[in-house]
């Protein structure tokens, strides 16, 4: 049987490799952009598993000239220089390669392409098949009985094998025929020059019936009057030019043999630690299989983790046993299993614990198969939960501790929990236990769909027997122990152990506390407010269809996009040429896309139709079906890993999103009540917090000043930059001057500034230029926030929150002005998100101490949202103010509006 050698394009795969992830980049924990990379050893793996190749090697093209260059200079001079943040990939690239031991080849004055051909031609054999991986057409001129393109394989299809027939039938010509078909059709990629008015058609005909370019010249006089005719011969000498410019060197100069291109296995000795690096987690476990396979058994010998012991306590005799363990350790890891997600009902299938790495215990309490008597083990444990002088250590604590409480157990001391600290580490991406586990471990998790599936045949855990749960639960506390080794000492590198320990730890009894309160809703209100929409939503609907002349499903964008584009052509209407599409050809009707458009009538109306029906479906029907039948509230999760921020967010239901400048939104509001008589709601409110943050940290002597003395500082902004004086100031100079105040924070562009204010861009930038004479500490504040991010590679809040920015050294205009814009924000909000977390500890504090009659229930951006006893609500307000005011010292006063009412709508106004 046939060997095979495979000759990689190098470049091209790149090239390949860089621009597949270039929207959504992979960013590693330290910052490092990663993609090109992956994507490369993606394919290369993919190559090896399918393939089992016997010789490998990977070409690259050097920065060099080539002789090209020399007999024609405008070689390839079309081509865009490679993109900065591409090129900054390349030496990562080639040291990772050159570290999994493979062979690369380069060669000064010569393409990977000539490389390619004369390693191809002189290996191919009968007793060697030569396998070229590149998307390059050039190269097809290679292809013969021993010689073939390969197209790797991908998620959709089988990888493609092209012989000298498939060149053929897809390109009309032989392999031979190849240099001769371009240079008459000419190659723009390479700017090679082709005969005008001949394409690959037209080529493709003459070498059809001359056979060659050297036949076609000899025959040119027997060729039809014409252009094309008139072209060739004019181009003669330029049509040899390309020929020479086209073909693929096959003879140059290589001091290499078969055996110097032999396929060799890495050294998981290497690779372990450099995948671990690069946190490539799924390509490490594939590097490790491949080298199974392939690999000598001495080659193999790399370091072998301990095998984890895990156990399963399935007697009372054993729970003893444990128990006695347990009641010596002065910290462990516990994690539940439980067969529903809300912690109200959830039952407790089981529970795992560790405290040492590589062992971890298992306790069934509600299996199928045998279960320990739930309420005497948990009776058992709840000494040891209880104890504060035992460190608690979880991952995700909030919804473990939750429900150990619902069944009767305090747990105190809650020290450690790893996906806050992954989080705070770096808040991109995902910070599951199986991600985090292949990111820092570079270890697979046991995943739960094979235990339970997924689906409509999805499993409880409570149905499955606990000797198939053992290994997958026992595994969650081992791998945390293992993540909680490595997050800890990072904590204390990065300087984040305060914002750990003193904020988001904290933070956590905080919530599950609001949490498990709840939230009471006026639930006839919303059922009569959802009653209301039902006929305005109809009639807006009729409206829209008067205004079509027809009747379609409004919701569906392939029926409502022909009708506004075509129909009533509404694009025309407003003087522009063409109708919005997206990537696909279709026509885009996303709300972004309609307010463009919004001064036609039946745009308003369908605004307005999306709006209301959003309301009525997001909030008026959907929140009485999310009211617990166990407590009568509604019980929303607060998320503190979600944001990159800093801010919390809020789930099942979301309670951050109801609008309150829309008169159903307001509505909304009023249905949220105190859950006993005798009790009000009281919303305290941070005005202009990040404002005032950014006058902090900007330093601006104009804007500190302003704060001191209680200006209106969008009046103050307004006759700034107007040039007039404050009783001069109207209505829309001050909302001109609020909208800048809150652009600037968030970055805003001349072309958003003059966007939301419905000017020219041109009026926008005199705006932000005279915004900028007038508190120029805040120009030096956002130009030294992009410097540092630039620098340093994130930027911080006040408590050292960081944010990551990698984005910021991007070629990509818009990508990096993105990043510019996150700079100058995330200390802003990322600190005013820090406050108010600050602010929720220690009012939660003052309430335990005081044992008063007050629930916190909701965290709404800058909002706190109570129910307190009418009798207490003066002192109570009076407290919270104090607090909210004195959680951080700016150098501008902090201001908190304080409101009561018999709804939310009330205490808010």
């Amino acid at each position: 049987m046939s060997k095979k050698l495979f000759l990689i394009d190098g470049s091209a795969l790149y090239y390949r490799s860089y621009f597949a992830f270039s929207r959504n980049p992979l960013i590693n924990s330290k910052g490092e952009n990663t993609s090109a990379t992956f994507g490369f050893l993606m394919t290369l793996l993919r190559i090896i598993e399918d393939e089992s190749p016997d010789y490998l090697t990977i070409v690259f093209d050097t920065k060099e000239p080539t002789f090209r260059h020399k007999i024609y200079e405008a070689y390839k001079a079309t081509r865009e220089r490679m993109p900065e943040e591409m090129a900054e990939q390349y030496p990562r690239l080639i040291s990772t390669l050159k570290a999994l031991n493979f062979t690369l080849l380069e060669k000064a004055g010569y393409e990977a392409d000539d490389i390619i051909g004369t390693l191809a031609s002189r290996f191919a054999s009968s007793e060697v098949n030569v396998y070229i991986v590149s998307g390059d057409k050039d190269m097809a001129q290679l292809v013969n009985e021993h010689v073939f393109l390969y197209a790797t394989a991908t998620a959709k299809k089988k990888a493609e094998i092209m012989t000298a027939d498939d060149v053929r039938k897809k390109m009309g010509i032989h392999p031979q025929q190849v240099v001769d078909w371009l240079a008459l059709m000419g190659d723009s990629s390479d700017n090679i020059p082709g005969v005008p008015k001949v394409g690959p058609k037209t080529a493709g005909n003459l070498l059809t019936e001359y056979g060659s370019i050297e036949g076609l010249y000899k025959n040119i006089a027997s060729l039809k009057e014409g252009v094309v005719k008139n072209n060739l011969i004019a181009g003669r000498q330029q049509t040899h030019l390309a020929q020479k410019l086209a073909a693929i060197v096959t003879d140059m100069p290589l001091d290499k043999e078969l055996d110097d291109l032999q396929f060799r296995i890495w050294d998981m000795n290497i690779a372990s630690p450099l995948m671990q690096e690069l946190e490539f987690n799924r390509l490490a476990n594939r590097l490790q299989a491949l080298a199974q396979k392939f690999g000598s058994a001495e080659a193999f010998e790399h370091h072998k983790e301990r095998l984890a012991l895990y156990r399963l306590v399935d007697s009372h005799k054993k729970f003893d046993e444990f128990l006695t363990d347990l009641k010596k350790q002065s910290r462990f890891v516990f994690d539940l299993e439980t067969d529903s997600l809300d912690f109200l009902t959830a039952r407790i299938a089981g529970i795992s614990l560790a405290w040492e790495e590589g062992q971890a215990f298992y306790l069934p309490l509600n299996h199928p198969d045998f279960v320990l008597k739930e309420a005497e083990t948990l009776a058992a444990l709840a000494p040891v939960f209880a104890d504060a002088q035992v460190k608690k250590i979880g991952h995700n604590l909030k919804f473990d501790v939750s429900i150990l409480e619902q069944h009767g157990l305090k747990v105190n001391s809650v020290y450690f929990d790893t996906i806050i600290a992954a989080y705070l580490i770096n808040p991109a991406g995902q910070h599951k236990l199986d991600r985090l586990s292949e990111r820092y471990l570079n270890y697979e998790m046991i995943h739960i769909d094979e235990l339970i599936g997924s689906g409509k045949k999805q499993k409880k855990m409570t149905d499955i027997p606990a000797w198939e749960v053992a290994n997958y639960a026992a595994e969650d506390s081992d791998i945390t122990l293992k993540l909680y080794h490595i997050f800890k000492p990072l904590l204390q590198k990065y300087g984040m152990e305060d914002l750990f320990y003193r904020l988001e730890m904290p933070l956590l009894s905080v919530l599950m506390n609001m949490e498990r309160c709840g939230i009471k809703l006026d639930v006839t209100l919303l059922k009569n407010l959802s009653q209301k929409l039902v006929q305005q939503i109809e009639d807006l609907k009729q409206r829209v269809f008067t205004e079509a002349g027809e009747e379609f499903n409004l919701n569906s964008t392939q029926q409502l996009g022909p009708i506004l584009f075509e129909k009533l052509e509404i694009h025309k209407a407003l003087g522009l040429k063409k109708a919005p599409k997206t990537k696909t050809g279709k026509y885009s009707t996303s709300e972004k896309v309609l307010e463009r458009y919004a001064e036609h009538p039946v745009i308003n109306t369908i605004l307005e139709y999306r709006k209301l029906t959003k309301l009525k479906n997001t909030y008026l029907d959907a929140l009485p079906q999310l009211v617990s039948k166990k407590t009568g509230k509604v019980h929303t999760s607060f998320n503190q890993t979600v944001a990159a921020t800093g801010r919390l967010s809020s789930s099942n239901p979301n309670l951050q999103n109801i609008p309150i400048r829309t008169e159903i939104g307001r509505e909304i509001r009023k249905a949220f009540i105190p859950s006993q008589p005798g009790q009000l709601i009281l919303s305290a409110d941070y005005s202009q917090i990040e404002l005032r943050i950014m006058a902090h940290l900007s330093q601006d002597q104009t804007m500190i000043e302003s704060f001191k003395h209680n200006e209106d500082i969008h009046r103050t902004t307004a006759a700034l930059i107007f040039g007039i004086s404050e009783q001069e100031v109207t209505s829309e100079h001050r909302r001109k001057a609020k909208t800048i105040n809150f652009g600037i924070i968030y970055g805003m562009s001349r072309y958003g500034l003059a966007e939301r204010l419905h000017i020219s861009a041109e009026e926008a930038q005199e705006f932000i230029i005279d915004y900028m004479a007038t508190y120029p500490g805040i120009q030096a504040f956002m130009q030294q926030s992009i410097e540092k991010a630039r620098k340093q590679g994130y930027v911080e809040t006040m408590l050292r929150r960081r944010r990551y920015l990698p984005e910021i050294k991007s070629s990509d205009r818009q990508i990096r002005e993105f990043a510019e814009r996150t700079a100058i924000n995330t200390p802003i909000q990322g600190s005013a998100a820090d406050l108010i977390k600050k602010s929720m500890i220690k009012i939660h504090a003052f309430i335990s101490k005081e044992k008063i009659p007050v629930n916190m229930l909701l965290q709404v951006h800058d909002e706190l949202v109570f129910e307190v006893d009418k009798k207490i609500a003066d002192d109570f307000a009076a407290e919270v103010v104090r607090i909210m005011s004195s959680a951080l010292a700016l150098s501008v006063p902090i201001v908190v509006d304080c409101g009561m009412g018999k709804n939310w709508l009330e205490a808010h106004e």
